[in-house]
């Protein structure tokens, strides 16, 4: 009885040491897993994060950012998989840490699951997200407009020739005004001053789509919108004369695809293939695709 008892209790840690074992193994992979060269042609897949967001990624799942992606899997030799994620969450997604931006500075807060190996999404390059990710060099020029109805008492600035001067000259005219805005993201009005200059901010929903808030102007929701360049674009294509461009309230920035900083083979894997994309013209027929009138404005992008 005495030596069934000790197999028994022998058999009982050894089932636990092997379910600890197991547990150890698993979490070795969700953190191994967290976008590297090696583990992407491990496992045969390259994990594209996402959100549906202007032509760079389109409600069904097609546009620019995806057919890079794919082309970037099918150049390394792998399947391609699209993952949905959201603003809120994307960095998380892609690094594993809890992040919370504080300005132009970040928070890590805790641990989460990684779920993807590179996010390509019409993605801005921000003081914030550079301490947590790597970017890639610019994909797509971008920059912050305040939008605001065609007739609507607010009017577009008269250009000067210094961004930062034409900046000024929209901020002073702000006070009172409602303007909308999405939190940690890089249309957050804290990253620009709105808050100093007397307008009536307003936040977007999280989880709603960003293509909504100029309708929400259209529809005298709010008064203005903070929205970037490349919503910009289609939105003033699609309703010509019913908003107008008040003015930058940023300077000009770069959307590019961002990676985890543990990494860098993958960075680099992607940077030398897209270099070559550009070169062959490939990537310029991607562009004339979903933003044909990018080059209107920005005359000697690519």
């Amino acid at each position: 009885m005495i030596f069934t008892g000790m197999i028994n209790v022998i058999g009982k840690q050894l089932k636990l040491l092997f379910s600890l074992t197991l547990l150890v193994v698993m979490l070795t992979t969700v953190t191994a897993r967290a976008g590297n060269l090696e583990d992407v042609m491990k496992s045969g897949v390259l994990r594209h994060l996402g959100i549906p967001y202007a032509n760079f990624v389109t409600n069904d799942y097609n546009g620019l950012d995806v057919e890079l992606m794919r082309a970037f899997a099918k150049h390394l030799g792998v399947k391609y998989q699209f993952v949905k994620s959201t603003w809120g969450n994307i960095v998380t997604d892609l690094t594993g840490k809890k992040v919370k931006p504080m300005g132009n500075e970040i928070s890590i807060n805790g641990e989460a699951t990684i779920y993807g190996d590179i996010i390509a999404t019409g993605f801005t390059v921000l003081p914030w997200r550079e301490k947590i990710v790597a970017f890639s060099e610019q994909t797509f020029p971008s920059g912050i407009w305040l939008i605001a109805r065609g007739d609507a008492a607010l009017t577009p600035i008269s250009p000067t020739g210094s961004v930062a001067d034409d900046i000024i000259q929209v901020k002073q005219n702000l006070s009172g005004i409602s303007v909308l805005g999405l939190a940690e993201s890089c249309l957050d009005p804290k990253l620009y001053g709105i808050m100093a200059t007397g307008a009536q901010v307003q936040y977007y929903p999280p989880d709603r789509d960003l293509e909504e808030m100029i309708p929400s102007v259209m529809a005298k929701m709010v008064d203005s919108t903070l929205i970037d360049v490349p919503i910009a674009l289609i939105a003033l294509a699609k309703w010509p004369g019913q908003i107008k461009v008040i003015g930058p309230l940023s300077p000009p920035q770069d959307m590019a695809c961002a990676f985890s900083k543990n990494s860098p083979h993958l960075k680099r894997a992607f940077d030398k293939f897209f270099e070559n994309f550009k070169q062959t013209g490939r990537y310029r027929k991607l562009v004339e695709k979903y933003y044909p009138s990018v080059f209107i404005y920005y005359p000697d992008f690519l």
